[in-house]
C-alpha cells in the first residue's frame, strides 16, 4: 500500500534503527492506536507511514495483525455504521462516503450497509425532523423548511427523503 502523503523528515535516531527496532516500535504504535478503538488497515498504514516506518516493515506487520483479527475492516465498517447512524443520524449514502474515506473496500462497505433500506433512511429523517420541529416553530414555514433541509442534507439524505420527512412531520403536526 503506497500513500502519497507527506511524511516528516526522519530524525537521526530513526535512520539508525534496525529492522527489529522498527518492528518493535511499529508494533507498539499499532497496539496503542488499536487500544483507543478499532481502525482500518488503511488508517493504520497511513499512521505508520506518517511516523516514518519503512513499508517493508509496516506491510507484513499489518498483515499479521489482520491475520490474528486485531485489524478487521468488515467489523470496523459494521460498528462504524451502527455508531454513526445512532449518534449523528447519518444516512446510508453519508455512511458509504465516510467508510470509503476511511479506506474500507467497497465490497465490505456494501455488506455493512445492506441492512439499511430507503425506508430506514426515511424513518431516521422523520425522527430527526421531529426532534427539531418545535425548536424551529417561531420561523416562517419556508425558513423552517430551509433549515431542516440543510440539516438533513448535511447528513447525506436525498432531496426526496428530505421533502417526504418534512411533509410527514408537518402533516402529523397539523393533525395533532
Amino acid at each position: 500500500m503506497a500513500f502519497n502523503r507527506k511524511r516528516s523528515e526522519p530524525k537521526d535516531s530513526d535512520l539508525s534503527r534496525t529492522p527489529e527496532e522498527w518492528d518493535e516500535k511499529a508494533r507498539g504504535w499499532l497496539l496503542g492506536r488499536l487500544t483507543r478503538g478499532p481502525r482500518t488497515k488503511v488508517q493504520l498504514a497511513r499512521m505508520l507511514s506518517d511516523k516514518g516506518v519503512p513499508e517493508e516493515i509496516a506491510q507484513p506487520l499489518l498483515d499479521r495483525f489482520e491475520d490474528v483479527g486485531l485489524i478487521d475492516d468488515a467489523a470496523y465498517a459494521r460498528a462504524f455504521a451502527r455508531d454513526r447512524r445512532q449518534s449523528r443520524g447519518l444516512s446510508k449514502s453519508a455512511l458509504r462516503r465516510e467508510l470509503g474515506q476511511a479506506g474500507v473496500e467497497q465490497e465490505l462497505v456494501t455488506e455493512a450497509l445492506e441492512e439499511y433500506t430507503a425506508e430506514d433512511d426515511l424513518e431516521l429523517a422523520i425522527t430527526l425532523v421531529s426532534k427539531r420541529w418545535q425548536g424551529l416553530a417561531r420561523l416562517e414555514s419556508d425558513a423552517r423548511y430551509r433549515r431542516l433541509s440543510g440539516y438533513l442534507g448535511r447528513r447525506g439524505f436525498s432531496g426526496g427523503t428530505i421533502s417526504a420527512a418534512i411533509r410527514s412531520v408537518a402533516e402529523a403536526e397539523r393533525h395533532a
